[in-house]
């Protein structure tokens, strides 16, 4: 019991000694109690005295504003043991103070808020008494108060600045001098992007001399540098130099921009189009001489004005509706031949009108009066003061009506058409003329017209085109279809271009054409024309055409006959082929070819076996007939361009041109051995024969054509001497090539199931970026015991033993796999090209399923690009065309190689959705200096992206074929300046060092 009592005497004795604290300090202090009054010092209540009534004086809290007296009360409510309370009073003001405390935030208030603003801070005393002293804060909540209004004067009116700059049609931008004295973008408007053809990334933070072009960007830079020096705007003309609005004329300005330290840092240029100001300025120019005169008349009406400048050289009449009264230019009067000074009305015009023309004028008129948005315009004659007739042309338009609508004034010209009006009709004069004289002659008189924009009409023709080609003058200058339609086809096309030849060239326009005369049957015509091209650009066409039909019937006669005596002379009676005499001059000929091309040429001589039994058996008409079938299928195993000739009796030979492979020609042989080998039917008998086939080549076996007769029938006889039925190469060495080639065969067989065969990977990059964004798939044969051997050493076995089609489907899923791989590791697709065969298209080839095995991995079927070769296109059959559609329908890219260099179709690339053609290396190597292959280049590229194509350039191997290529918009490059052909890891390892900047890899062999 002492100790409490105790305790509480401490509390009490340390009540009074802070009690004792408050009253003394100078700071306004309150010492407040949960059950007892409330003590304030002198300072306290001082301050409570600028803000309540005089009673605060007395002390009594009840007076005290009601946010302090709230404040209070909260805290000593708050059982916290820590001095933890500081809350903030605001705007208290005497005889007025808030309802509720609120804290001040600057940016909530449109003004400042007046009255006292005051912490206060809360220190625990005992359980029941807090100790509160305040603080005056009203002057930095009035400086808080005063910032936050700046801040928002500064934010709207960066805003403000912001809307104008964005949207200001002029050009503008904002630059800042580096600290090594150049000039860099801070910013540009929307219009300066539009002009310079950049967006703001490709501009913002980049050099003023990297942005605008020379010469503007020396002069530019100067008067940054003048404007820096002299701290004054500086203005000036010039002829803009950028892409948009390349020779318009704008008006510059550049201003500066004051820092706060005084200094100038920062530099705002504008550029204001002035390019229609400049040109109407010059027009006035022009113009001032000839309008000196009336410029005070022009003043009167900005109609008049804008009338009077479109219509220079032309006389202006303006008619006041509603007056009555008519102004009548300098020009006017004088193409009447009056004084400039005599004064005329209303009257004066119509007292100058033919009276053969008067009722009409009146008459058009008064329907132009009816029709207010109507141009009126009408030729007439009017009387000259000189007494003679003039014919004008007058044009009018209503340009102010009253508010019923009724015309009150209207403006227009009158030119003098006096010499135009004579000249047609002295032209009609001629037109009747040569009518007259067209009637007279046996064809047809006519006239072409041509456009620039390349549309025909008929201006004239004479009556004689009713008997040429049923139809009348008239039909056909209204429509030309009409005749054409008669004209067959093919002569339509080519009738077509050499009309556009003889335009571009204007030279002579002449052909022969056939018609249809409809139960008469076709006829034929001829036509002449020399073309004459006018002012305007179109071209004039005048001619004669006629009836040819009857020489026609004359050439087919003569050509007929000799024919005949052509065929009697160089073809067989009896098989149709070609005799001695024709096969000696082919044989010449092919190997002239053969030299000049500088490839081979085979000559067969084919001899039948045991033909002399049938001749004899069953008589010289069934040997006769046996021989007409040999020779039919002995040319069914022939390609167009190939020969195939008897040179008497029983012995028949083959030129085989253009081939240097000897697999072709030993296919070829067999084919004829196999199908002689077949029954014949001889009526009621069928004859079995054979043949002895004996091959020579040119120019290994001989340079002279008997040589190769002399040494094909030394084969023949070997042939015949090793067991007929075969064919026999006169040189030995071709048989030790068509023995590697069958040892080269087998060992291919076993290559797949041996892991020989491998890929090789070339990048394709993106032009652009520079980025690895494809690769071409390239097999390659590790044969045992031999260097690695490349596709053009194996392909063609694999593609004549049916290999290819397992090989092929090797290559994809290899392929597939390892873009699978290097997609995953990139984190994006890596499309892999493949070159496919013509033999995997056919019907008879087996391919698996791609694109199912492409969606069992997950794969984009984009994964995969099939390249084909222009020999694909050749033989473009149903088959093959729906075997390439189905993978592009699943997704497949297909492009073209080599493009360029064979025969394949424009329209196969309409057909066909194609997405890429790559351009073959030959064009690339020579295009720097050959200007042929530069511009194939160049036609290739520009074909390919009006198609909507992207183009691949193979065989890239210098820097400077690259940049070429770049300027001319090729979109993908390949070739040994990036890389050779590598294996995988190598490959591999090549793609994490993009992107590509440089070459890399040796020159080897693709």
């Amino acid at each position: 019991m002492g100790r409490a009592v105790t305790g509480v005497d401490a509390a009490a004795a340390r009540l009074e000694v802070a009690s004792a604290w408050v009253m003394q300090s100078s700071l306004p202090m309150l010492l407040a109690h949960r059950k007892r009054a409330w003590r304030a010092n002198e300072a306290l209540l001082a301050l409570m005295r600028t803000v309540a009534a005089p009673a605060t004086a007395t002390g009594s809290v009840a007076h005290w504003p009601a946010p302090l007296r709230e404040a209070v009360s909260r805290a000593l409510a708050d059982d916290t043991a820590e001095p933890v309370y500081e809350c903030a009073l605001g705007g208290v003001q005497p005889d007025a103070m808030p309802e509720q405390p609120t804290r001040y935030h600057p940016h909530a208030l449109a003004a400042p808020p007046q009255g006292l603003w005051c912490n206060l801070y809360f220190t625990r005393v005992d359980p029941d008494t807090l100790l509160c002293t305040l603080v005056d804060v009203s002057a930095c909540v009035a400086s808080e108060q005063q910032l936050a209004l700046a801040e928002q004067a500064v934010y709207a009116r960066d805003m403000a600045y912001a809307v104008v700059y964005g949207n200001m049609e002029e050009v503008a931008c904002h630059v800042r001098r580096d600290s090594d004295d150049q000039f860099r973008f801070v910013s540009v408007n929307h219009a300066f992007c539009a002009a310079a053809d950049l967006s703001q990334e490709e501009v913002v933070g980049k050099l003023v001399q990297e942005v605008i072009p020379e010469p503007t960007c020396s002069f530019a830079l100067a008067k940054c540098r003048e404007v820096m020096a002299t701290g004054a705007t500086v203005q000036w003309e010039q002829v803009r130099s950028f892409p948009a609005g390349q020779g318009r004329i704008g008006s510059v300005s550049i201003t500066p921009v004051m820092a706060a330290s005084g200094h100038i840092s920062e530099l705002i240029a504008t550029v204001h189009d002035i390019t229609q100001l400049k040109q109407a300025e010059q027009q006035l120019r022009e113009l001032n001489a000839d309008l000196a005169q009336t410029a005070a008349e022009l003043q009167v009406s900005e109609e008049r004005l804008a009338f009077a400048l479109d219509s220079a050289g032309e006389g202006v009449w303006d008619w006041n509706i509603a007056a009555n009264t008519v102004f009548y230019s300098r020009r006017f009067k004088q193409i009447l031949g009056l004084d400039p000074r005599e004064e005329a009305g209303y009257e004066f015009w119509w007292s100058h009108i033919h009276p053969d023309d008067i009722g009409r004028v009146q008459s058009h008129l008064q329907t132009c009066l009816a029709q207010p948005d109507t141009m009126c315009i009408d030729e007439h004659r009017v009387r000259h003061a000189s007494g003679r007739w003039i014919w004008i042309e007058a044009r009018g338009s209503i340009v102010a009506s009253d508010e019923a609508g009724a015309a009150t004034r209207m403006v227009g010209t009158i030119v003098d058409i006096t010499a135009t009006t004579e000249l047609r009709q002295e032209l009609e004069r001629s037109y009747e003329l040569l009518a007259q004289l067209a009637q007279q002659v046996p064809g047809a008189l006519f006239q072409l017209h041509m456009t620039p924009a390349g549309l025909v009409t008929v201006p004239f023709v004479s009556t004689m085109s009713t008997e040429l080609f049923q139809l009348t003058p008239g039909q056909i200058q209204d429509n030309l279809r009409l005749l054409l339609a008669r004209i067959q086809r093919r002569d339509r096309r080519r009738l077509r271009q050499a009309l556009r030849e003889s335009a571009r060239r204007l030279t002579p326009f002449r052909a022969e054409y056939r018609v249809s005369m409809g139960a008469h049957g076709w006829h034929w015509r001829e036509l002449a024309a020399k073309p004459a091209r006018r002012v305007d650009g179109s071209v004039l066409w005048h001619g004669f055409t006629n009836d040819i039909s009857e020489r026609k019937r004359t050439e087919d006669t003569i050509r007929q006959f000799n024919q005949k005596l052509e065929r009697r002379a160089h073809y067989d009676a009896l098989t149709g082929l070609p005799n001695r005499v024709l096969f000696r001059d082919r044989l010449e000929q092919a190997m002239r070819q053969a030299a000049v091309g500088q490839h081979g040429m085979a000559l067969l001589f084919i001899d039948l076996d045991r033909f002399k039994e049938v001749n004899d058996l069953h008589g010289h008409d069934a040997g006769d007939q046996l021989l007409a079938l040999v020779a039919e299928r002995i040319g069914n195993q022939l390609r167009p361009g190939d020969t195939v000739a008897r040179l008497g009796g029983d012995e028949f030979t083959v030129i085989l041109t253009e081939t240097t492979e000897v697999e072709h020609i030993e296919q070829t042989a067999q084919g004829i051995i196999d199908a002689l080998r077949q029954p014949f039917q001889l009526g009621v008998e069928q004859v079995s024969i054979s043949g002895s086939v004996g091959i020579t080549l040119y120019p290994g076996d001989g340079k002279l054509p008997e040589d190769l007769m002399r040494n094909a029938d030394h084969a023949m006889y070997r042939a015949k001497a090793a067991g007929r039925n075969q064919l026999t190469f006169f040189e030995p060495a071709m048989q030790r090539a068509a023995m590697r080639r069958l040892k080269l065969t087998a060992e291919l067989r076993q290559a797949l199931a041996q892991r020989q065969l491998e890929l090789h990977f070339q990048p394709i990059l993106d032009n652009q970026t520079g980025q690895i964004t494809k690769a071409e798939a390239l097999l390659r044969w590790r044969r045992p015991g031999h260097d690695l051997m490349l596709p053009s050493e194996f392909i063609a076995i694999a593609e004549e033993t049916g290999m290819i089609h397992e090989i092929g489907n090797w290559v994809f899923f290899e392929a597939a796999d390892w873009s699978a791989h290097w997609s995953r590791m990139l984190g994006r697709t890596l499309q892999i090209s493949i070159n496919k065969s013509p033999i995997q298209f056919l019907p008879h080839g087996y391919t698996s399923d791609w694109i199912g095995y492409l969606d069992r991995q997950g794969m984009p079927h984009s994964s995969i690009a099939v390249e084909i070769t222009e020999g694909v296109l050749l033989h473009l059959s149903e088959p093959v065309f729906r075997r390439l559609h189905e993978l592009q329908q699943g997704g497949v890219e297909v492009s073209i190689d080599d493009f360029g260099t064979g025969y394949s179709s424009m329209s196969y690339l309409k057909r066909l959705d194609i997405d890429y053609l790559k351009i073959d290396q030959s064009f690339v190597a020579e295009m720097l200096h050959d200007r042929t292959s530069m511009t194939i280049t160049e036609t290739i590229i520009v074909m390919a992206h009006k198609l909507g194509l992207k183009v691949i350039a193979e065989g890239v191997e210098t820097s400077a074929q690259r940049a070429c290529l770049s300027t001319h918009g090729c979109d993908f490059v390949q070739g040994y300046l990036f890389a050779q052909p590598l294996p995988a890891t190598e490959f591999e390892k090549l793609l994490l060092r993009q992107p590509f900047s440089g070459a890399a890899g040796a020159r080897a062999s693709h």
